[in-house]
Order: structure tokens, then sequence, then C-alpha cells
């Protein structure tokens, strides 16, 4: 299986560190963004064209796109684009139109008293590598289902499930109507909330390796 993962917003490739051993089987491209192209890209769109130049604009064809958050839309709007480029799409924590309070935390209390200090200083270093634009584009009056309508192949979201069991629930709380539900097989990480690659690495991992087992 060939893939290609791309992480979020003020993110860096390390995320997915923990996530490796059980992907080992799967031929993955890890993207990074470089400092120079996200210092003049001001909406997720742009980012997503500097994407697909570099790893689509030679007729490359990938089993799978995996992106997390900003990732997971750049995702979207890569299955969008003319041409066959992915057979399944899957985003993780991504939010297509703003979420209810309910899925603002970064991490479960426990994990956040662990990794918090890592993580949050990750993000300081990242955030003057983005610009002012982008960052207003995932904060509120977004929509980016719209691409939903362009993807012919298997879009699968996932989220953490902020400890809780109530998929009707979760569902409800990601604010998508009915229609925009059923293009997606959406899943939940038990025990996480932002970062599910951190906080629970192996059951995102597995689950990743399901969707691609789907025939």
């Amino acid at each position: 299986m060939k893939g290609l993962l791309l992480y979020g917003l003020k993110c860096q490739p390390w995320i997915w560190d923990q996530m490796r051993h059980d992907l080992a089987d799967c031929d993955i491209e890890y993207v990074e963004y470089p400092e120079e192209v996200t210092r003049t890209c001001a909406s997720v769109s742009d980012l997503t064209a500097w994407v697909g130049e570099q790893y689509l604009s030679r007729g490359q064809a990938y089993d799978f796109v995996l992106g997390h958050s900003m990732g997971g839309l750049i995702a979207l709007q890569l299955s969008a684009l003319d041409g066959a480029y992915f057979t399944k799409t899957i985003f993780v924590e991504s939010f297509l139109k703003p979420s209810e309070p309910f899925y603002h935390n970064l991490m479960m209390e426990a994990n956040m008293a662990a990794m918090g200090d890592k993580v949050l200083a990750m993000f300081s270093e990242e955030d003057a590598k983005y610009t002012p634009e982008l960052k207003a584009s995932l904060k509120e009056d977004f929509d980016y289902t719209g691409s939903l309508d362009h993807i012919a192949n298997e879009v699968f979201g996932i989220y953490g499930d902020r400890g809780n069991r109530d998929r009707s629930l979760l569902l409800r709380n990601l604010d998508l109507d009915d229609p925009q539900l059923g293009k997606l097989d959406i899943s939940f990480i038990p025990d996480s909330c932002h970062l599910p690659m951190l906080e629970n690495p192996h059951e995102l991992a597995q689950r990743v390796l399901a969707i691609l087992q789907q025939s």
C-alpha cells in the first residue's frame, strides 16, 4: 500500500513516529512543508497546490492519502482534483465546518500532563512559519465540505472520542448535516482528543490499516 501522510498546522513530522512501526508494511511518503512555502501560503488551497505539484504532477498514484487536521483538508482538496490519484482518503481530526466546543480540547488531561510541554513547544516553534491569513482560514466561518462533492473515492474521517463513547453525541457535535455525514465513514479513537497519533497511536494505526484492508 502506497500512501501520502500530511501533518497539520504548526505540527512537525515526528507526530507520526509512534505509528511508523504499525504502518511499516506500507510504502509511505511523509510530507514536510518547507518554511519558504508556508510563509507564502495565504490559504489551505495554496498549500494544497504546492503538495500537488510536488507529489502528483508526475502522474504518481497512491492507494491512500491521510492527513491530520489541516493536513486532512489538504487531503480532501487533493482528492477532489481531476484525476484518480487515490483510492481512499482518510482525515484525522479535520473539521470541515466549525465544530462545537466539545471538540476544542487538545489532549486528554493525563496526556496533556505527560506530553503537553513538548507539543506546545512544537506549536510555538512552528507558529511564525505560517501566514496570519492561513491560520485565520482555519479558525471560524469556514466551510470545506464542498470538496466532498468532487471526490469519487471513499472518504474516511477519524476523530478522538474525548473519553465519550456516545456515538450520536460525537457525530452531532461535528455540526455536519445528514447528506454530508452520508458521504463519510466516520470512526472514533478512544481516550484521545486532537492528537490521537500521540495519545493512542496503536489504536489509530490499526484503524488506518483496517480501512486500507477494506475492499
